[in-house]
């Protein structure tokens, strides 16, 4: 028998088993104590068996077990839309309308008849024209508009030296649209 095809200790097993089954939520060491190995041998062992010179066959058990969980997690379309449809068959049967629903959606989701589109549109006034600010002002008000009023605009005429060169200080600018 070659020395990778070795066969594991009970504790080895466990160690593999349980350093997997947590993937990274315990350390080695408390995965070594949990499967059985004394507390002062814990961490000499959890490091050891990690290390293929010295246990090829620990490491190759915790390869193989690692893939072998790859494998039984692994999402595919199929496999994904038929969970998906069995979700929703038995919120049906629950009489659970509104997450059968949902399940359906998700599928289509996943069959590509919804796409999420989001736009974000960044509009700047410093690089209005007075005009183009005058219609853009008229546009807000218009918009804001409850039983023939508008609410919170209000359109005052500004002199030249103002749209010349506005305030600088936001507090300021605040300040002064507050006040009128």
């Amino acid at each position: 028998m070659e020395k990778s095809e070795k066969k594991l200790t009970p504790k080895q097993q466990a160690f593999v088993e349980i350093f997997v089954k947590e993937n990274g939520r315990m350390t080695a060491t408390d995965c070594a104590k949990q499967a059985g190995y004394s507390e002062k041998s814990a961490i000499s062992q959890a490091s050891v068996m990690r290390n293929p010179k010295y246990f090829p066959h620990v490491v190759k058990a915790i390869e193989d077990l690692q893939r072998e969980y790859a494998e039984a997690s692994k999402i595919d379309f199929v496999k994904h839309s038929r969970e998906l449809a069995r979700l929703r068959d038995q919120a049906v049967i629950n009489g659970q309308i509104g997450p059968a629903v949902n399940a359906e959606y998700r599928r289509g989701q996943l069959a590509g008849f919804y796409v999420d589109r989001k736009e974000v549109v960044t509009a700047s006034l410093d690089n209005m024209s007075r005009p183009e600010l005058e219609a853009k002002l008229k546009e807000i008000r218009d918009h804001n508009v409850i039983n023939g009023e508008a609410i919170g605009v209000e359109i005052k005429e500004l002199d030249d030296n103002y749209a010349q060169s506005p305030p600088q200080d936001t507090e300021k600018n605040s300040k002064i649209i507050d006040n009128e």
